[in-house]
């Protein structure tokens, strides 16, 4: 069965090398740092009627994919950025001891030499679709 609210996505894409560990660090901050920079959202209140607990999740699919490398999440990001595509990237010169150390690092740091770990891309379905045909589903 194909799940039919497929107008935007939410692609999450990783670089598999990269320790599992590391992975789900970055997937967690460049998720909810992409929800701060996105203003077309449509979420839901998942709630069970017996317990009362309450998830509240997007209504648009969410997918995981890995890159062969890091290099591949760059050229990704440059990409999302000329066509004005929302995205969300971790590096790891975000892995300092504080967040003024890790801004300054990333900022100071050329392109060339940071290593993106995962990164984040939401958007209309039709458009995103080409910028994902060179990745495959996340396998951990």
């Amino acid at each position: 069965m194909m799940f039919e609210d497929c107008e935007k996505k939410l692609y999450l894409v990783v670089d598999r090398n990269k320790d599992i560990a590391l992975l789900m660090n970055a997937i967690a901050h460049i998720s909810s740092g992409i929800l701060l920079k996105e203003k077309d959202l449509n979420f839901h209140d998942y709630q069970n009627q017996e317990s009362g607990l309450c998830a509240y999740l997007n209504n648009y699919p969410v997918i995981i994919l890995q890159s062969k490398n890091s290099s591949q999440l760059a050229t990704l990001a440059l990409k999302c950025q000329a066509a004005e595509i929302c995205y969300n990237f971790f590096t790891t010169t975000m892995l300092g001891s504080s967040s003024a150390e890790q801004i300054n690092l990333t900022r100071q740091t050329p392109l060339e030499n940071l290593d993106f770990v995962a990164l984040a891309v939401y958007g209309d379905t039709e458009q995103l679709k080409p910028l994902m045909k060179k990745f495959s589903v996340f396998k951990a």
